[in-house]
């Protein structure tokens, strides 16, 4: 719709709902006037029939015409019905009027619905002087209803006082209508007058003026609109063409001629403002042949995008760079030519963001380019941005510099790389050792530095030449990259030794140490594969002597860390080689005692070394309702081997899933046994779950198969649960106790307290039980702090409806203490050590086989 038809049609608009609503009000006005003159009739009437009947009333009774059967009929009350009976005898408009009452003297003068509704309201309301309102009859006839009160006066009671003294006639005709006193509601003065008196007069006037304002209103918008037509639509049209004109390439820019009234002004600045247009274009275009000439004959390639990276300009430079014609590369993605990561990182109509950071527009970076022919190019490029008319514009002006790059690596691949394996020299590694001890220091984590030796290499080159050693030394480099993490570094620093850079171990000394020789021995493991050199070296076995030193921070110099690992190789060399070694002797001698417990751990079980002994838990009354299964180890020498040294070594080496599937079996059979007794089949058996077994993805397969195919009682079997098992995967753990609690299996907390974020996750956790841990009972009687923990645990399990467990109760003080304070089950040396199941079964079932 043009702007001329927006204006036409609003005024318009604005004219309609003026008139509209002014021949609304105009309406309600006339129909208001007509009901109040209507109103002032009726009160005329009014008064004319009560002056008429108080006169009339009078006049007879003075006459001292006797009251008869005859003269009754010139009261005035009589002869009102008789005039409203004989009315449209004379006139048939509708209109009537009487005085009515709610205890008439006869029928003639008994109040209607509406008359005993108007009576009824001046009873509420007796200062009302008048009520006029409109009702619709039974047959749906509009009329309006006038009504004033007939209150009793002296001279009523003549006739209304006392029956007794009432004249002989009324007290011979009428029974009713006695006993009122001056100032009651006789009755009401009832005038009804037919509702189209007042629509016919409203029509009537209604018609004359609307006709008269029409024909007004039309008038005056004809005159409006041709002034508007002439002095604003014609002078915006033109203004609107000149307009659109500059905004039409094809169609030059031409001055307004004088535009009238208040628009002259308006044309005059148009006019200056296409004057100071057209030297713009003609600077513009100079400046634009200029630059066009400028970046044809570059020698870098220009290519310009606009805001949704698309080519919209490139010289001959980059036509040459990039292979394509400017046909093919205007219109395009820029992306086809520089990859998108080297480019702002979102085209949008809307604008766009800026890729890597805002400084990478507007400085020299080196990319990679596409080329037709498909090969990549290495460029250096200029990216800058510029806003023109809300828009953002990226020129980029490159310059191929393949040849240099290929310079530069050949040069580093010299410098820093071994020429036979192609892994890094000694002069890379060191590099890489400087970053590592900065990263170590400011992560607090600990570094190894492994040195590699091929034992007997010297002798494999003396008799199969060195060409085949070569051979063998890049087969060994393969086969160490294909284990190694990728951010750890594997160099060659001469001959057949090799040094490995371990970064970013274990912030603990002791893990760190086991991670570096679990590394080192997959090495070993790793060259112990024949090797197979064509025909000349079939089925070898290449062992290796390696040194390890670990380090945190820079503590040490680079030179201490080089001298520490390589006598830590001879010391490896000396024992025998094909070993590892580390450069602290104590901690060789731990990792041998490490070996040592594992290598004997695993042939525990088919040597049936392992046994469950088992600690009561007892109740407030000392009786057994329980017992813990704990783990011994009794080795082939006959010792016992304490489980805080062979439990740890079990967890890492993976072996404690194998223990702790032997330590269900054996609970089970244990429970199974005891189902066939009245005094033991209530006992229950809890065993301690290890976070490596319960995190495993089948265990609670397992844990069900070994009930199933042992018939024990599930509700009978207690897990225990440590907080940092269930701290490793909280979500998971839920779904794996609710899992075995579904067939009845129980779960314990254990150690409750140590961890750092018991009471977070406590209400979350559908265990049964929580057990107090040890080292909070200890000293609970002696430590203020250790009973306030205790307290505050007993609280919490006691309003989350969990049974509580005190391990390490030792004395009498202790037991009383947790009994005071409302834990009533115990497990500790007070009450009995843990035990063999023989003599478990003679101390506390006696009488029990």
């Amino acid at each position: 719709m043009s702007l001329s038809s927006k204006i036409l049609f609003a005024v318009l608009a604005v004219f309609v709902a003026g008139f509209f609503i002014l021949q609304y009000a105009t309406y309600r006005f006339i129909q208001r006037e007509s009901e109040e003159e209507l109103l002032q009739s009726a009160e005329r009437i009014r008064a004319v029939l009560m002056a008429t009947r108080r006169v009339y009333h009078h006049q007879f009774l003075e006459s001292g015409l006797p009251l008869t059967d005859k003269t009754l009929g010139f009261l005035p009350a009589h002869a009102l019905g008789l005039i409203s009976k004989d009315i449209p005898h004379w006139e048939q408009s509708g209109f009537s009027f009487n005085n009515v009452s709610d205890v008439p003297r006869n029928a003639e003068h008994q109040a209607d619905a509406v008359e005993q509704t108007a009576i009824d309201y001046f009873k509420q309301h007796p200062q009302a002087q008048r009520l006029f309102v409109p009702f619709t009859d039974t047959k749906g006839r509009a009329f309006y209803h006038y009504a004033r009160p007939i209150w009793v006066e002296p001279y009523c009671l003549s006739c209304h006082g006392a029956k007794a003294s009432a004249p002989e006639t009324i007290r011979a005709h009428y029974d009713s209508a006695y006993n009122y006193q001056v100032g009651n509601l006789r009755g009401i003065v009832s005038i009804k007058i037919p509702g189209e008196i007042v629509a016919q007069r409203v029509q009537h006037i209604f018609t004359m003026q609307f006709w008269w304002i029409f024909c007004s209103t039309a008038l005056l918008l004809l005159v409006i609109l041709l002034l508007i037509k002439r002095n604003v639509i014609g002078p915006i049209a033109k203004l609107s063409q000149g307009i659109e004109s500059m905004g039409d390439s094809k169609t030059p820019v031409a001055q307004l001629e004088i535009l009238p009234g208040e628009f002259s002004r308006i044309g005059h600045a148009f006019n200056q403002m296409v004057a100071r247009i057209k030297q713009k274009e003609a600077a513009l275009k100079e400046s634009e042949s200029k630059f066009r000439t400028l970046v044809e004959v570059a020698q870098d390639g220009v290519v310009q995008a606009n805001q949704q990276g698309d080519v919209i300009f490139c010289n001959h430079a980059a036509e040459l760079l990039f292979g394509y014609r400017e046909d093919e590369m205007v219109g395009k993605p820029l992306a086809n030519l520089i990859p998108s990561r080297y480019l702002p990182q979102r085209f949008a109509s809307g604008g766009l963001t800026l890729g890597r950071s805002a400084a990478y527009v507007g400085r020299i970076s080196e990319v990679v380019g596409n080329h037709r022919l498909g090969h990549e190019l290495q460029i250096e490029m200029s990216l800058s941005s510029w806003q023109q008319s809300g828009e953002t514009y990226f020129v980029a002006v490159m310059r191929d510099i393949t040849e240099r790059k290929q310079a530069e690596e050949q040069i580093r691949t010299l410098v820093f790389y071994d020429p036979l394996t192609a892994l890094p020299n000694r002069r890379l590694l060191l590099e890489r050792l400087k970053t590592a001890r900065i990263n170590s220091a400011r992560s607090g984590r600990y570094d190894a530095l492994l040195m590699l030796d091929l034992d007997n290499f010297k002798m494999l080159n003396d008799t199969q030449g060195h060409s085949v050693g070569d051979r063998l030394l890049v087969e060994v480099a393969k086969r160490i990259q294909q284990i190694l993490p990728t951010q750890d570094t594997l160099a060659r620093i001469g001959g057949d030794e090799f040094m490995i850079l371990l970064e970013g171990l274990a912030s603990e000394f002791s893990i760190a140490v086991t991670e570096a020789t679990a590394m080192a021995q997959k090495v070993r493991a790793q060259l112990l594969q024949p090797f197979d050199i064509d025909l000349l070296l079939v089925g070898h076995m290449a062992t290796v002597s390696i040194g390890v030193t670990i380090f945190c921070g820079d503590d040490i110099s680079i030179d201490e860390m080089l001298t520490q690992v390589d006598m830590a190789l001879n010391k490896a060399k000396s024992c025998g080689r094909n070993n590892i070694q580390f450069f602290d002797a104590t901690i060789q001698q731990a990792i041998s005692y490490r070996s040592h417990i594992e290598h004997a751990l695993k042939q525990a079980i088919p040597k049936h070394e392992l046994q469950l002994y088992y600690q009561p838990q007892v109740d407030s009354h000392g009786r057994m309702f329980g017992v813990e299964a704990l783990l011994r180890w009794q080795n082939a020498q006959g010792e016992l081997v304490s489980p805080e040294q062979f439990i740890p070594i079990a967890e890492e080496s993976g072996i404690i899933n194998e223990i702790g599937l032997w330590v269900l079996q054996q609970a089970c059979r244990q429970l199974v046994s005891w189902q066939q007794s009245p005094q033991t089949q209530a006992l229950y058996i809890a065993i301690n779950v290890s976070a490596r077994q319960f995190l495993r993805s089948n265990y609670v397969t397992e844990v069900l198969h070994e009930l199933a195919t042992s018939g024990a009682r599930a509700d009978r079997l207690k897990l225990e649960l440590t907080e940092s098992t269930v701290l490793q995967d909280v979500e998971s753990a839920k779904q794996k106790i609710l899992q075995l609690k579904a067939s009845g299996v129980q779960f314990a907390l254990d150690d409750f307290g140590t961890g750092y974020s018991s009471l977070a996750y406590l209400k979350q956790l559908p265990v049964d039980q929580v057990k107090i841990d040890r080292s909070f009972v200890k000293d609970v009687t002696d430590n203020p702090g250790d009973a306030a923990i205790v307290e505050a645990i007993l609280g919490i399990c006691r309003s989350l409806s969990l049974e509580v467990i005190a391990e390490g109760v030792e004395t009498a003080a202790q037991r009383d203490f947790l009994l005071q304070h409302g834990c009533g089950h115990f497990q500790g040396f007070f009450f009995s050590r843990p035990l063999p199941i023989t003599r478990l079964m003679a101390t506390f079932f006696k009488n029990t086989n």
